[in-house]
């Protein structure tokens, strides 16, 4: 896949970035096309790019320099919209950049941001750390060290095993609950329906994947598949200069970056698959809806990394595409009481635990 015409180049350097957190907005979007519209910087080359589309979609792109930890978490960015990345890494100051604004689901306040900021903070912390911090060298090869941060930046142990198959297909999981799960259970409602949640009750969301890791990778790499999401990785292990990653989601043009021996690009497309309706609303049994496969709603999406034909030239390269998201009550049997479940009637005062008008029919 060659770059298109309206790509817009980003380049990943060595210059020394600005130590603080900062956003800068940018100056001359284009024509078309993806376009940057924010941006934080800190140390040694680490930043966070928001790229808009033509479709008003916005993506963020991951920058980091090994053995450094990213500004953002995997998980974190897992989890959160594009405007919640940007709140969490802004100063306190910077207003959301409208594309941004519109995507927000709540008030932008002090106690929002600092809520986003101990999150993100918290789950940099549980990174790994200690990473050799020699580097890589014009040696050919990816290191056993700088695999396993790669892992880590990716959010995925697969990323970067010499174990994995090229391509393949994969069901990973998340799990919804009140306390402890990857994603809160909940957390908003419709209408009078109030969910009675307890923390034995938990959904388990599956998805399937087709996935693309690539380990010790020489010359280039191509992948392409529809699906409803996608996120995408690329690590320079050695060589004479920069690779360049290309990435595209159907119509929305094609998006180029450099990425220089030691550094990590993680990018992750606006659409996203996860959190499901489970994580904000139970009520009515809308709880269930996650994404069924259907080619009719898929998106392509492909990626290629070019400029890795050097002889001493070597790249991890990891992508995975989401094609159906399902979500499924695992709760413990006695959670409620014997038959009683997540509900999944047509009214708050179906044989479930919803409170409605100020009377709970199960307690």
């Amino acid at each position: 896949m060659k770059p298109s015409s309206t790509s817009l180049a980003l380049a990943l350097t060595s210059a020394a970035w600005l130590l603080g957190a900062t956003p800068v907005l940018a100056q001359s979007p284009a024509a078309s096309g993806p376009r940057e519209i924010a941006r934080v910087t800190g140390a040694r080359g680490n930043h966070v790019v928001w790229l808009e589309n033509d479709d008003g979609v916005v993506d963020i792109a991951v920058m980091a320099t090994y053995p450094q930890r990213p500004l953002v978490a995997p998980r974190f960015l897992k989890k959160h919209t594009p405007a919640e990345v940007f709140l969490a890494l802004a100063p306190s100051r910077q207003e959301l950049p409208a594309a941004l604004a519109r995507e927000s689901l709540f008030a932008v306040d002090v106690t929002a941001r600092e809520q986003l900021q101990r999150e993100n903070a918290a789950a940099l912390a549980e990174l790994p750390s200690g990473f050799d911090s020699g580097g890589q060298s014009m040696a050919a090869g990816c290191t056993t060290s700088f695999r396993a941060w790669v892992a880590s930046e990716y959010g995925d142990a697969t990323c970067g095993d010499p174990s994995q198959e090229v391509i393949s297909t994969a069901h990973p999981s998340d799990t919804y609950c009140t306390s402890g799960c990857d994603f809160p259970l909940g957390t908003q409602d419709r209408g009078s329906c109030e969910p009675k949640l307890r923390s034995c009750d938990i959904i388990k969301g599956t998805a399937t994947v087709v996935r693309l890791r690539t380990t010790d990778w020489w010359n280039g790499v191509n992948f392409n598949h529809p699906g409803h999401a996608a996120h995408f990785g690329v690590a320079n292990c050695s060589g004479n200069g920069p690779v360049t990653f290309n990435r595209a989601r159907g119509a929305s043009g094609t998006v180029t970056v450099q990425v220089p021996v030691n550094g990590m690009l993680h990018y992750k497309p606006g659409t996203a698959i996860v959190p499901a309706n489970a994580a904000n609303f139970v009520a009515y049994g809308s709880w269930k809806k996650g994404k069924t496969a259907s080619g009719d709603t898929y998106v392509g999406n492909s990626m290629s990394v070019e400029a890795n034909g050097g002889p001493d030239d070597r790249v991890i390269a990891c992508g995975d595409i989401y094609t159906d998201y399902t979500l499924q009550d695992v709760s413990s049997p006695t959670c409620h009481g014997s038959d009683i479940s997540l509900c999944s009637g047509g009214n708050c005062t179906s044989a479930c635990f919803y409170c409605s008008g100020g009377s709970c029919p199960i307690n």
